[in-house]
């Protein structure tokens, strides 16, 4: 394996990790809003 396809494979894989960080990240935030609506309506404001 050449220097190149070697780098290639480590953006790849930076990429990747990027990727399914980022949607746990958004997951996360979606999980916050809804629970952050449910209280605010259970509490009636």
């Amino acid at each position: 394996m050449t220097r190149l396809a070697e780098g290639e494979e480590i953006l790849h894989h930076l990429l990747a990790d990027l990727l399914i960080k980022g949607l746990i990240v958004v997951a996360a935030v979606v999980v916050l809003v809804l629970g952050v609506v449910l209280i605010w309506k259970k509490v009636g404001r």
